[in-house]
């Protein structure tokens, strides 16, 4: 019988034949090139089935041929050699159970626990009364007057802030909207599981690399009773991650002109066991309705970079009315190494991605360099990094700096 039919005969790949093959577990005869299978090879097969069955591996089932093919074994002996090797599988196997119901009960703890913890109801983040103090028009800088609004918990979680100029915004699902009607709605929110399949191994590494870096150079205790603007705050990389060391009196003001990211966020800091001051603002980064020199320290993880691959003006020039005279800057920029003919990066914007001109702007903000990072380089993303063409060279650029006031 040659390998097909016996494969067939015994409901088995080719592959898996070939495989037994190399192992010397059948050795049919070979004639030409063609291997030929006999009643020896099927007794075999049918042994090799019935063990792995059993829950013997490849290798130990070699050795029990091994000894029955050499052994020249009696009947009495080979029933004998099969009782020890049984024994010793039903006892290699009573352990892996008693293992494994171990295991099965810590994961029955923790799940417990998790679930503990769910039945908890989520606690609504809105925009704190005690923050309006911070906002103002966009267009004249007046005072804003609340209206309409619904408050729990001392959170505004819907209603309507009106300027004496006319200007008006509105706030929706706890959220703050300078123009509701243009703001960004991506269906493509990616959730975690969801990114890390999509992206490529080596652009996750480069992101957790230079999230690490630039989480390591923050201090918390220093941010007591600050306020912290992350521009662009996407899918909270960044928030995510320093959450739980942020202090309760710390105001985090996270601005995107996407309202799907920002309600995806805030759904899932909704969950967390402790309540801190997030302040969700969706609009356009021109048109944010923040008083002037309000924020002590300047989150651009990806903001500025992202802005300019639609704008040549230099995002943080825009901003800079909203920085302390003494505020702190930690920044994370895209940084290509060359452009490609088809490059998506128009080329009027090309100097918000190359790290000389990005370094010398900061620089001309007045933050004096305390320490800068440069990752190592990639050449893919993902469905969700899809930023650069075949050919492009990225890196990320970061910096940590402060002014000195």
């Amino acid at each position: 019988m040659k390998i097909g039919a016996f494969a067939r005969h015994n409901r088995v790949s080719i592959d898996t034949i070939r495989h037994y093959i190399d192992l010397e577990l059948l050795i049919p005869q070979k004639i030409g090139k063609q291997y030929q299978f006999d009643l020896s090879c099927q007794k075999d097969l049918e042994e090799i089935l019935y063990f792995k069955s059993l829950g013997f591996t490849l290798l130990e089932i070699k050795d029990i041929f091994i000894v029955k093919h050499l052994g020249k074994m009696t009947s009495f002996q080979q029933e004998e050699y099969y009782q020890n090797i049984f024994k010793g599988k039903h006892e290699k196997i009573k352990m892996q159970i008693e293992a494994l119901n171990r295991k099965k009960s810590c994961l029955e703890d923790e799940l417990q626990k998790l679930d503990g913890k769910r039945e908890a109801k989520p606690f609504p983040m809105g925009i704190s009364l005690n923050w309006l103090r911070l906002l103002c028009c966009h267009r004249c800088g007046g005072p804003l007057l609340l209206k309409e609004a619904a408050v729990e918990d001392n959170m505004i979680l819907s209603g309507t802030l009106k300027c004496s100029c006319g200007v008006e915004y509105s706030i929706q699902d706890g959220i703050l909207f300078v123009n509701p009607d243009k703001a960004v709605c991506e269906d493509r929110v990616p959730e975690p599981l969801s990114y890390i399949r999509h992206t490529d191994a080596a652009y996750l590494n480069h992101v957790y690399k230079t999230l690490e870096w630039t989480v390591q150079k923050i201090d918390f205790k220093g941010l007591s009773e600050k306020v912290v603007l992350e521009l662009g705050s996407g899918s909270g990389f960044l928030l995510r991650r320093i959450y739980d060391d942020l202090p309760e009196n710390t105001v985090y003001i996270a601005v995107d002109c996407n309202r799907s990211s920002l309600l995806s966020l805030k759904k899932i800091l909704e969950k967390a066991e402790k309540k801190k001051e997030i302040f969700f603002i969706c609009c356009d980064f021109l048109e944010l309705p923040l008083a002037e020199r309000s924020a002590d320290l300047i989150c651009d993880f990806a903001g500025s970079s992202n802005y300019g691959f639609d704008h040549s003006e230099f995002l943080l020039n825009s901003m800079e009315r909203y920085f302390k005279k003494d505020a702190a800057l930690f920044g994370s920029y895209i940084i290509f190494r060359n452009f490609s003919s088809d490059s998506l990066v128009p080329v009027d914007c090309r100097e918000n991605f190359r790290v000389g001109p990005v370094a010398r702007k900061i620089e001309e903000l007045g933050f004096l360099k305390q320490s800068d990072y440069l990752s190592d380089v990639v050449a893919k993303g993902g469905i969700y990094e899809n930023y650069f063409q075949n050919g492009e060279k990225v890196l990320t650029y970061g910096f940590v700096g402060k002014r000195l006031g």
